[in-house]
């Protein structure tokens, strides 16, 4: 396979090539091959491109993982084997088997280990200390291996992935259809808020014209709330600090979710007064430009006599 790499940079990565940072950068490189899937019942087959991906970012983060994992199987190995050899409770074959699963349980790591309880021989047996205290004298030995070959020979895979598409070969090459794959995320991203923010209670609508109008209001919605979040990003200065620059709409409109506006009823009718902001709320509307709510309800509302 010829390998290439790959166009496509997060948005992370981008900023720090354009930034010179001098935190890690990362990078894709693809490999492309043709294939051929078949269904054994119907003999259909189907021509498709396997695109192989490998992450140097998921290289590192996979080895940082199971370098986690092993260290902490190491770990209760070894304790179990001090243990055993100090003849504490629960240290019979049948227990051990018990604690020896429990702390494998899941962790794929867990496959690198073998482990046995060998007995102790005549000459051992004689050779063992006085017991402590509430221990008893040992009958076996835990033992346990660590398999370096099979490590190796999974890491050579660490950081590689498969990807198949019925895209003809006509069509768009590999590295453009890895780029549309992977800005996936941005409109993802964007519907998401539809259950977060701009969530909307259940509502029966028993026409398709009324299902049309929701979306469409749901769509002004989200536009005006992903505007917010360019607007107040690009009012900020070239200085700022990067937390700043990377402000969503959601943590602006969060700083707002204790503002309350007082409302009185009174002889001449229904009287609305603001309450006073905090010093963050304040910041906010005079970064994004916005009038205060007192100026709003003043240019809104009609003034009492």
């Amino acid at each position: 396979m010829q390998w290439k790499t790959a166009s496509y940079l997060s948005i992370e990565q981008q900023r720090r090539r354009k930034d010179k940072s001098d935190l890690p950068l990362e990078h894709y490189e693809l490999a492309e091959v043709e294939h051929t899937l078949s269904d054994p019942e119907s003999k259909q087959t189907i021509p498709v491109r396997v695109l192989f991906v490998f992450s140097t970012a998921d290289q590192k983060v996979v080895r940082q993982q199971r370098q986690k994992q092993l260290a902490k199987l190491r770990e209760g190995l070894e304790y179990m084997q001090r243990s055993v050899a100090a003849g504490n409770r629960s240290t019979h074959p049948a227990a051990v088997a018990r604690r020896v699963e429990k702390l494998f349980g899941s962790k794929q790591a867990a496959r690198y280990f073998s482990w046995e309880m060998v007995p102790l021989n005549e000459e051992e047996l004689k050779a063992l200390p006085q017991p402590r205290r509430g221990c008893q004298s040992p009958t076996h030995r835990f033992v346990f291996q660590f398999d370096e070959k099979a490590l190796r020979e999974d890491e050579a895979y660490d950081g590689y992935a498969a990807l198949v598409t019925t895209v003809p070969k006509k069509g768009d090459d590999a590295d453009a259809l890895f780029t549309k794959f992977k800005q996936q995320i941005f409109c993802e991203h964007v519907n998401h808020e539809f259950k977060g923010p701009v969530a909307v209670r259940p509502i029966f609508l028993h026409s398709p014209q009324r299902v049309e109008a929701l979306v469409f209001l749901l769509l002004m919605a989200l536009t005006a709330y992903f505007l917010l979040q360019r607007i107040y990003r690009q009012s900020l200065p070239k200085k700022a600090k990067p937390k700043e620059r990377r402000t969503t709409a959601e943590t602006i409109l969060r700083a707002f979710n204790s503002y309350v506006l007082l409302v009185h009823k009174s002889r001449l009718g229904r009287e609305v007064q603001p309450t006073r902001l905090n010093t963050r709320q304040r910041e906010l509307l005079q970064q994004l430009g916005f009038p205060s709510p007192a100026e709003v309800l003043c240019q809104l509302l009609p003034r009492g006599p």
